[in-house]
């Protein structure tokens, strides 16, 4: 037995070479992920031969904690998920450990063990890693029992809940939140780990989870997290910094009651706009760190903060990323919830206008040609009818059928959408379906037809008395668009068939078109 410790003690020291221990925290940055998975995998051979003593498990576990969440990153890339998941093979064989002093050592650690594992369960990027994770919790509460209400987390963490990353982030992670030994070590890891992901797809699930959590316990999110995840917003490192803002949104409008009453809080909040250097919006990045920029104005927007003077500072931002980035769906989101909470000037709307007949940049004009969907005016009607038509380019008239139908949407639950308005738009839409335009990407016309399906079938659900008045006003039209949806159920393409089966479906069941 005493060579055994001493073979322990030197495994150990392995995980200990080239780390830095700072009140209580392992950096791990200067090491090696195969030093680490060989040394964690020895432990775990050693571990079910039963030959970790109790002493030893206390230096040794904290160490194995650690390695449950490291993540080293090299480039575009990181390298450890054979660490985590070795670190999840010791935290099983750790269970199975015969000696009944274990027990009152993991009786000790019982809390940091479970909470690490089920935040690694639902939270890691890696699918064979939150499996093993939850396969090391459940070990514990069969052989232990010493984890907190461990038969009912198991239940929600169990090897398929874990399996889909979406799930485990969004749905598994929200219900045992409401665990109360797990809701603060959940959030926290979330908040000084995930959100900071260089995966971009797990940063977005991570804020999507963080929606979630933040209600269930709003003051220790004010008070323990906020803080460090503001120090972040104007960090060097493009994933901290898109982490940052996305989460600061999240947060801003989740919790807005509990921030608002606050004012070093709020102040902390408003204020993450202004950090930002000018640089991290115009050089590399730039269109990354702009789209978390709107969805944080889009958050504020919804949760209904003051934004007062900064009104003309985060148009231009919404502006410069209409021009920057490539994918603006979201964007177009954000920005309507920011037009409906701040009125925009005769002369911000102009500018708006003048961008979609600027020819100096195709992508910027389709991405304007959108955003005049959260216009409210005659002439953007006109604009977007036109366009939808007579575009340049396909892109341009896709975007506009898209912005018509928000456009129409928009006036009705306004109370602005008249039945010249509405006609003018049907007969727009009906302009599209007839888009048969080819180029050397083949059928993009289809681009057009189906979203102006898409586009008439809001407008039609949002009034089952739309296509009566359409047919009292323009019989012809009507009979044509009639016309014109069945021919699109018979198209080559499977998302066009789609689109017009929901509209015709819409004008069966919901407008009672009869023959």
């Amino acid at each position: 037995m005493a060579l055994a410790r001493e073979i322990v003690l030197a495994v150990g020291d392995i995980l200990k070479d080239e780390t830095l221990v700072d009140n209580g925290l392992i950096d791990v940055a200067m090491t090696t992920e195969y030093s680490w998975h060989g040394a964690l995998l020895c432990l775990a051979e050693l571990s079910r031969r039963g030959m970790l003593y109790a002493q030893a498990l206390r230096q040794i576990v904290p160490w194995v904690v650690r390695g449950l969440t490291y993540e080293i990153q090299r480039g575009d890339y990181s390298v450890g998920s054979n660490v985590r998941d070795a670190a999840c093979y010791v935290m099983w064989s750790l269970a199975r450990i015969p000696n009944p002093s274990s027990k009152r050592v993991f009786a000790e650690m019982s809390v940091e063990m479970a909470t690490t594992l089920i935040s690694v369960a639902v939270f890691d990027r890696e699918s064979n890693v939150r499996r093993a994770a939850s396969a090391a919790f459940q070990e514990h509460v069969g052989r232990q029992s010493a984890f907190p209400h461990g038969i009912s987390v198991l239940q929600l963490a169990d090897f398929f809940s874990v399996g889909i990353m979406r799930n485990a982030f969004v749905v598994t992670s929200r219900k045992i939140a409401e665990f109360d030994e797990y809701k603060h070590p959940l959030l926290h890891h979330l908040c000084t780990v995930t959100v900071y992901h260089w995966d971009l797809k797990t940063r977005e699930l991570a804020v999507k989870a963080l929606r979630e959590l933040a209600p269930l316990s709003p003051a220790y999110v004010r008070t323990h997290l906020l803080p460090g995840i503001v120090a972040n917003v104007a960090s060097p490192f493009l994933a901290v910094r898109h982490g940052a803002i996305t989460a600061v949104a999240a947060i801003a409008e989740t919790i807005a009651v509990e921030l608002v009453s606050h004012t070093d809080a709020s102040k902390m909040v408003l204020d993450v706009a202004d950090s930002i250097p000018a640089r991290y919006i115009e050089d590399f990045g730039a269109s990354l760190t702009l789209a978390a920029l709107t969805t944080y104005m889009g958050s504020l927007s919804r949760a209904g903060w003051s934004i007062g003077e900064a009104q003309g500072k985060y148009f231009a931002l919404f502006e410069l990323a209409f021009i920057t980035c490539k994918t603006v769906d979201d964007i177009v989101v954000d920005f309507t919830s920011f037009v409906d909470a701040c009125n925009l000037t005769p002369d911000q709307r102009l500018r708006i206008v003048k961008h979609t007949q600027v020819a100096s940049s195709g992508t910027s004009r389709e991405s304007f040609v959108l955003a005049v969907g959260a216009l409210e005016k005659p002439s953007d009607l006109e604009l977007l009818c036109s366009l939808v038509a007579e575009g340049t380019t396909v892109e341009i008239r896709r975007n506009a059928a898209a912005a018509l139908g928000q456009f129409c949407t928009r006036a009705r639950d306004g109370g602005r959408l008249s039945i010249t308005w509405e006609h003018s738009a049907i007969l727009a839409l009906s302009q599209g379906l007839e888009d048969h335009s080819v180029d050397n990407r083949g059928d993009v016309g289809s681009w057009v037809r189906k979203q102006s399906l898409q586009s008439l079938a809001r407008i039609f659900a949002a009034d089952s008395q739309t296509f009566q008045r359409l047919n009292e006003r323009d019989g012809e039209l009507a009979i044509r668009l009639l016309g014109q949806i069945l021919c699109s159920t018979t198209e080559k393409i499977d998302r066009l068939r789609v689109a017009a089966g929901h509209m015709l479906e819409i004008l069966l069941y919901e407008q009672r078109v009869e023959a």
